[in-house]
C-alpha cells in the first residue's frame, strides 16, 4: 500500500474565508442582533430599534441614531479586518469599546442579503449599500437623518445546511430578546424597542439609573427584594449593581447578569465567585438574581479569548475572584433587611412603558426587606469567612451534645432586632411566635440555633490551629502537569488547613497528613478535584466547603432540635445569640430562619378590611 500524496497548499477564495469567519461570529439570529446592537452602542446611539420577522430568520433590522459613517467608511466596513477601534497591537489589550466597529459586518453580509443605510453628518445626505452573499450589488446616495439602519434578510440563505440548525421561531425570538435584555440592563440611559412581526414586545425609555431599568425588565416586585452594591479597592477594581436577598432565588442561573466594563460576559470564574458569595445562604440547586458590573483596567483583562467575547481571561484571576465573592458576602452578612422593617421601601421608579417581563414570573416574598446601600468596606482575603471575634471560642474537635447546649446570660448591651422582639409563645415546640410592631413573626428554633452553632464553630476553627492527623501510610496523588503545578502553587494554603503534601517525583505528590475533621472522607480524590478547580478557576472552595459540611453536621447535632420545649428565658437567650452572628436570616443549609405575617395579611385571612 502506497502512502497518500499530500494535497498542494492553496489560498482559500475570499467568499469562503468570509463564510468561515461567519461561522465563528454568526451562530443564529441573536448573534447578529448582538453584534449590530453593540455597533450601535459604540456609535453613541441613545435610541435603538430592533425589528425581527420569523424570529430573525426572514428579517433583522437595527435602527439607531448614532454617529453614522461616511461613504468611504461604509464601504470599508464590509471589508474583512476593517475597524475603527484598533490601530496597534497595544490597542488589543486596552479595549474601551464593545466591538471593533465593522469587524462583524463582512461576516454577516457573507451569509445574508444585506443592506446598510448610514449617514455620518447632519446635512441629511447618507449612503446605501446592498450586498448578497458578501458581494456588493448596488450602492447609491439617499437622504436620511444621522445614524444607521442595518437590514439582514434571509440569514444563511446560501448555507442551507447551517439554516437547518436554526430552531423554532419562538426559540430564536427568545434568544434575541435575551440579547436585548442584557444590553438594556447595561445601558439604562439608552432607549430600546423590540418588535417582532410588527408587534412591540419591549419598549424601554431612557432611565436615570439601574434600579429603574431592572424594574422595567425584571419586574418591580423583584426590586423590593434586592440590595444595592457599590464597592471598590485600591487595585482598580469596582463592583456595583443589584443583588438579591437570599430568599429571592431561581432554579437556574439564567438571572445572573454579569458585566465587565459594560460588556456582558458568561465567565466561569465570575460565576463561581458569585455563587461563593452566596455560600450557605441558598439551598442546593437554587441561584440568586444579580445584575453586577465589574470595572477593571482593560489591560488587566483579555476579552479576545472567545469569538463571541462571552468568556474573558483575567491577569490576576484569584484577586478578581476574591474581590467579587467577598464583596457579595460582606453585603449579605448583616441581614439588614431584618433590622428595620418600618424602613422597608422601594426606590422611586417610573412605571415601565409596555416593558416585557422576565420569562420566569417574579416571586413575591413576605419577608420584610429594605433597599439600601451596603457598607463599602471590603474585607481582606481570608481562607473562608469567619464570624465576629465576639463569638470566637477555642477550637473544638468534637460536636457538643444536645443536652450540653448552653445559652448566654442576659447582658446589658444594646438589644438587637431579635432580642427586642416580644415573645408570644412556642408553636408545636418548633417555632417561636414573636411580635414585631403589628407584625407576627415565626422563627424556626432549630434553623436559628443551627446558624448560631455553625458560625461559632467556624470562628473557632478559623482562630485556632488546625489539628492534623498523620497517615500511617502516605497516599500518592497522580496528577497531570497543569494540575500538579496548580496544586504546588497552592501548597502553603493547604498546610494552613492541616494538609501535609510533599513532591514525590514528576507529577506525583505524597499526602502524609490530613485535617482531623476529614478522617472518613476520600481526601485524595478531594485534593485531585481541588487541583482541577484551581487550574480552571484560579481559586478553590472545595476544601472550605468540605470542612464547612463537617462543621454544619456538628452544629446540626449539637443545637436545639425541633419538637423541643423551651422556657421563656431559653427563647430569649436564643434570640440574643442570633443577633450576635452574621447571615442570621438563613440556616447553613439555606433555609429561612424567620417568616413574617403582617397585620393586614392576618386580617385578610379573617375577611377583615
Amino acid at each position: 500500500m502506497t502512502a497518500l500524496e499530500p494535497a498542494p497548499i492553496h489560498v482559500l477564495p475570499e467568499d469562503l474565508c468570509n463564510k468561515i469567519a461567519a461561522g465563528e461570529v454568526v451562530e443564529r439570529p441573536s448573534s447578529v442582533v448582538k453584534e449590530l446592537v453593540e455597533n450601535s452602542l459604540d456609535a453613541g446611539a441613545t435610541e435603538i430599534l430592533v425589528e425581527l420577522e420569523s424570529g430573525g430568520r426572514k428579517l433583522i433590522r437595527i435602527t439607531d441614531n448614532g454617529c453614522g459613517m461616511s461613504k468611504q467608511d461604509a464601504f470599508l466596513s464590509l471589508e474583512r479586518h476593517a475597524t475603527s477601534k484598533i490601530r496597534t497591537d497595544e490597542d488589543l489589550f486596552a479595549l474601551h469599546t464593545l466591538g471593533f466597529r465593522g469587524e462583524a459586518l463582512a461576516s454577516i453580509a457573507s451569509v445574508s442579503r444585506f443592506r446598510l443605510k448610514t449617514c455620518g453628518n447632519d446635512r441629511g445626505l447618507g449612503q446605501e449599500i446592498y450586498a448578497e452573499g458578501g458581494q456588493i450589488k448596488k450602492a447609491n446616495e439617499l437622504g436620511m437623518p444621522q445614524g444607521s439602519v442595518v437590514e439582514v434578510r434571509n440569514l444563511f440563505f446560501n448555507l442551507p445546511a447551517r439554516r437547518k440548525f436554526l430552531r423554532k421561531e419562538q426559540t430564536e425570538l427568545g434568544h434575541a430578546a435575551d440579547v436585548v435584555t442584557k444590553q438594556a440592563l447595561a445601558n439604562p440611559a439608552v432607549s430600546f424597542r423590540l418588535k417582532h412581526n410588527e408587534r412591540v414586545l419591549v419598549d424601554l425609555r431612557r432611565e436615570k439609573g439601574l434600579p429603574e431599568r431592572v424594574a422595567a425588565l425584571l419586574g418591580r416586585s423583584l426590586l423590593k427584594e434586592m440590595l444595592e452594591l457599590d464597592r471598590q479597592v485600591d487595585e482598580g477594581l469596582r463592583l456595583s449593581g443589584l443583588i438579591s436577598q437570599p430568599q429571592l432565588n431561581r432554579s437556574a442561573a439564567s438571572h445572573i447578569y454579569t458585566f465587565i466594563n459594560g460588556r456582558y460576559i458568561r465567565d466561569r470564574v465570575v460565576q463561581h465567585a458569585v455563587m461563593e458569595g452566596y455560600r450557605h445562604l441558598l439551598m442546593k440547586g437554587r441561584y440568586p438574581v444579580v445584575v453586577l458590573f465589574l470595572q477593571i483596567d482593560p489591560a488587566q483583562v483579555d476579552v479576545n479569548v472567545h469569538p463571541t467575547k462571552h468568556e474573558v481571561r483575567f491577569r490576576e484571576q484569584g484577586m478578581v475572584h476574591d474581590f467579587i465573592s467577598q464583596s457579595l458576602s460582606q453585603a449579605l452578612k448583616p441581614a439588614e433587611w431584618l433590622a428595620d422593617p418600618s424602613a422597608a421601601r422601594e426606590p422611586a421608579v417610573s412605571p415601565p412603558a409596555n416593558a416585557a417581563q422576565a420569562t420566569e414570573p417574579p416571586v413575591v416574598h413576605e419577608t420584610a426587606s429594605s433597599y439600601r446601600r451596603a457598607d463599602p468596606q471590603v474585607p481582606t482575603a481570608m481562607p473562608w469567612r469567619s464570624a465576629p471575634e465576639s463569638v470566637a471560642k477555642p477550637f473544638v474537635e468534637t460536636a457538643p451534645q444536645p443536652e450540653a447546649v448552653q445559652f448566654d446570660l442576659p447582658s446589658t448591651e444594646q438589644q438587637g432586632f431579635f432580642a427586642a422582639l416580644k415573645i408570644l409563645g412556642q408553636y408545636h415546640q418548633s417555632y417561636l411566635l414573636c411580635q414585631d410592631g403589628d407584625d407576627l413573626l415565626l422563627i424556626d428554633q432549630h434553623a436559628a440555633h443551627e446558624r448560631i452553632g455553625f458560625e461559632k464553630l467556624k470562628a473557632s476553627f478559623s482562630a485556632g490551629a488546625v489539628a492534623s492527623q498523620t497517615l500511617l501510610f502516605p497516599e500518592v496523588l497522580e496528577l497531570d502537569f497543569r494540575s500538579a503545578a496548580a496544586l504546588n502553587d497552592y501548597r502553603p494554603q493547604l498546610e494552613k488547613l492541616g494538609f501535609d503534601i510533599e513532591p514525590f517525583g514528576g507529577k506525583s505528590y505524597a499526602l502524609k497528613a490530613i485535617p482531623q475533621l476529614l478522617p472518613n472522607r476520600d481526601v485524595a480524590q478531594l485534593l485531585i478535584d481541588v487541583a482541577l478547580e484551581i487550574e480552571r478557576i484560579g481559586k478553590t472552595g472545595q476544601l472550605e466547603e468540605s470542612i464547612d459540611e463537617v462543621l454544619i453536621l456538628m452544629a446540626c447535632h449539637g443545637v436545639i432540635r425541633a419538637n423541643q420545649a423551651l422556657t421563656t428565658e431559653e427563647s430569649r437567650a436564643l434570640l440574643r445569640d442570633l443577633d450576635r452572628v452574621d447571615f442570621k436570616a438563613h440556616c447553613p443549609h439555606g433555609r429561612p430562619v424567620m417568616q413574617r405575617l403582617t397585620l393586614s395579611e392576618v386580617e385578610r385571612l379573617f375577611r377583615r378590611h
